[in-house]
């Protein structure tokens, strides 16, 4: 089974990196074939540090932390290959997160209509992993009506660099939400963040309902939403802002 994890920092100056960091180095236990994360920032745009295997240290300062005044988006995939996708001779093209026409994907789960969606929609395959179809789709048709066409178990985090917006969604495999101040994680689970059982703790911790998504940008976040339906286009008042807490203040 892969593993998922990640970030959306929308205030550099307040946010805390501990718990980004534990849920990458707990998400690699569950994939040993490969090991990608992807960042990006308004002046650096994507970078990525992918490695063959199970990776743990070296990845932050690999591909930057965050820039001070700017967003910064990790997206990180731990991947344990299914035998009907199991690659000898892996490439960076076959590591996730995969990106494709600015858009890029961390999946856990399987896409098991890929080969059709590839054909419906006239995409080139990047990578014979299933996950490479999703960004080619969300690229080319959107989110939402992506999600509609996938058939299979999924916890994605999908970013679209164009609009600098984080989409996190789930049908029936788990994805969990951690806020503290400047930062929202996810992980695939709540026992990658340390502290997450702990009746006292200082960030707050929520599961996605299943077939839902909840979307994230600089302006606050909109959701959950089901996953069929569509998210209504961004307005001044479709956003809800992010809790106002500040350590400064704590």
């Amino acid at each position: 089974m892969c593993g998922i994890a990640g970030a959306f920092i929308y205030d550099q100056e307040t946010a805390r990196l501990d718990r980004l960091v534990a849920a990458v180095e707990a998400s690699s236990a569950r994939g040993i074939d490969s090991f990608g994360v992807v960042r990006w920032s308004p002046s650096s745009g994507f970078r990525t540090d992918r490695r063959i295997g199970q990776a743990r240290s070296g990845w932050l300062d690999g591909i930057g932390r965050p820039q001070p005044g700017e967003p910064t988006v990790y997206l990180h995939t731990s991947r344990a290959e299914p035998t009907t996708e199991w690659q000898r001779d892996k490439t960076d093209n076959d590591i996730p997160p995969f990106i494709v026409d600015s858009v890029a994907v961390a999946h856990n789960g399987i896409v098991s209509n890929d080969d059709e969606l590839l054909s419906a929609f006239g995409i080139d395959r990047v990578s014979s992993i299933d996950t490479a179809v999703i960004p080619a789709l969300v690229a080319r048709i959107g989110v939402w009506e992506t999600l509609a066409n996938l058939k299979g178990g999924a916890a994605l985090a999908i970013f679209d660099s164009g609009s600098a917006q984080l989409v996190l969604c789930r049908n029936f495999m788990p994805l969990v939400v951690a806020w503290e101040p400047g930062i929202v994680c996810f992980a695939s689970e709540a026992g990658f963040f340390p502290g997450a059982a702990d009746p006292f703790r200082p960030f707050q911790i929520w599961e996605l309902p299943p077939h839902s998504g909840i979307e994230l940008s600089t302006q606050g976040f909109r959701g959950p939403v089901p996953w069929e339906g569509h998210m209504a286009p961004p307005s001044a008042t479709s956003w809800r802002p992010y809790p106002s807490l500040d350590w400064s203040r704590s």
